[in-house]
């Protein structure tokens, strides 16, 4: 038989190693930690998986991130990713991109039986969560194909959703601005598990039907301390 202190160091090396996948299993499930929030406004986009562009839609990601980092932004950056992004690419998100990626669980569309559903749009309400983002007072919410030449921080000097019309009926939730609320966001919240109507059953048509009186209202709170809006 083993002796006395081989036993235990058996013992000892079995309870490392179960030490050592606790770590590894806790890490895995709790993704990348966040960094700590920077400044009071933020530039946000998204990334979820189960499309046929997976890796597309990453790297335009990174790009849209490495033009707001290239032009020195007053904001942090943001990136909504679903559970399932791979670890990999979150770290190059955080670690050599300079993003914070805030990790959710992929919401619930009701609206994918529809039968002029599109399921290249079942994740895109995930876009929601930007409300959720309560530590800032402004976010401005990107889809990834955008590319910034500019500063655009006068952006956060809108109102509590301001959004531009692609004509009298229907505006564009490619890029709009938003104040961050726990109330609206467990409101939508709500309307989707009731069965809001929405006719394309996408993010563009559940936020412009949210807000029907968009167009009436002003985009713009003047600024407190008397600077102009220069942005084109």
């Amino acid at each position: 038989g083993w002796s006395g202190e081989r036993r235990r160091h058996v013992v000892t090396f079995f309870r490392v190693l179960l030490v050592l996948l606790a770590v590894v299993q806790t890490t895995a499930f709790q993704g990348v930690k966040l960094k700590k929030k920077e400044h009071r406004n933020a530039y946000a986009t998204m990334m979820y998986m189960g499309t046929p562009r997976d890796y597309e839609f990453y790297v335009a990601t990174r790009v849209l991130i490495r033009s707001l980092v290239n032009l020195q932004v007053d904001a942090d950056l943001i990136v909504i990713a679903s559970l399932d992004v791979p670890l990999r690419w979150v770290r190059a998100l955080e670690e050599e991109d300079g993003a914070k990626v805030v990790r959710v669980e992929n919401l619930n569309n009701p609206y994918k039986g529809q039968e002029n559903f599109d399921k290249r749009f079942k994740l895109t309400l995930n876009k929601l969560y930007a409300w959720s983002l309560v530590d800032y007072d402004r976010v401005v919410m990107l889809d990834a194909d955008n590319l910034f030449l500019q500063k655009t921080d006068e952006l956060f000097q809108c109102g509590q959703f301001c959004a531009v019309f692609i004509n009298p009926c229907i505006f564009h939730t490619g890029l709009f601005v938003l104040q961050p609320s726990r109330e609206v966001f467990k409101d939508m919240v709500h309307q989707l598990e009731t069965g809001k109507e929405n006719p394309d059953g996408a993010d563009q048509g559940f936020i412009g039907a949210y807000f029907p009186d968009l167009l009436d209202q002003p985009m713009f709170h003047p600024p407190l301390n008397g600077s102009n809006l220069d942005g084109q």
